[in-house]
This record gives structure tokens, C-alpha cells and sequence, in this order.
């Protein structure tokens, strides 16, 4: 039998100093087959700088923790941080720079992607100062 994909059910974005916290809340564990990536799209309040973050999986385990420059073409990666106990959550640190390159109130949707199809694109991110 095969395990349903999970949904992106809410995204979280954490303001610290110097750095950022992302949560990813899932309405069920993290699939132990195929590709599956989370993330957010970030872009500008005028739409000129744009980022993307985000965090991949492989058959369960974790293979990529990036955020991508779309202006500069140019991904930096990062080690990744392991999802909490239940598999329901991913929590991504990130420096506080790529989300400040956007600016004052950018425009931050969730995405989730499974076995290179995209499930969900428009996840509304809640931004806790």
C-alpha cells in the first residue's frame, strides 16, 4: 500500500537576530520514496530580487538545503537540520540576508513538490517578528 503525499498544511517564518526559522507543518510524515521538497518562494514587493528556499528529500532522506538567487542564478547550500521526532514538522534555520533581500512586506508563498510534480504552489507563509 502506498502512503498518501502529505500536504503542506501551514509555513512559518521565525525573525531572530541574524538569522531565520522556517517551519514546515505537514499533514503527515515525509515520504520514504521518490523526490519531495518544501519550500518558499520569496520575491520583492516590486518584484525585482527574488529567492527561493527550500529543503529536499530522497526515499526519506535529506539531500539538499539551499536557497537559490534567481537574480544572480546561483544556489547556496547549507547543512541541513534533521525534521522534528514526528516527521510532521521540518525545521529549516536559514541567515537572516536572503529574506532581507526582499525587503519590507515581500510576497512569501509555500510550495511543495513530489517526484518532480508540483503539489502545492500557493501556501500562505505567516511571518512572526
Amino acid at each position: 500500500m502506498t502512503t498518501p503525499v502529505p500536504t503542506l498544511s501551514a509555513v512559518s517564518v521565525f525573525e531572530g537576530n541574524g538569522s531565520v526559522l522556517v517551519k514546515y507543518e505537514l499533514s503527515g510524515p515525509i515520504p520514504q520514496d521518490d523526490t519531495f521538497l518544501v519550500g518558499i518562494h520569496g520575491a520583492s514587493r516590486n518584484g525585482e530580487v527574488i529567492r527561493q528556499f527550500g529543503v529536499k528529500f530522497l526515499n526519506g532522506e535529506s539531500i539538499a538545503y539551499f536557497v537559490f538567487d534567481h537574480n544572480a542564478s546561483k544556489q547556496e547550500n547549507f547543512d541541513y537540520i534533521q525534521a522534528t521526532d514526528d516527521a510532521r514538522q521540518i525545521l529549516t534555520p536559514y541567515p537572516a540576508g536572503p529574506f532581507a533581500a526582499l525587503g519590507d512586506d515581500p510576497k512569501l508563498r509555500g510550495y511543495l513538490n513530489y517526484a518532480g510534480a508540483d503539489r502545492q504552489s500557493d501556501v500562505e507563509v505567516q511571518v512572526i517578528n
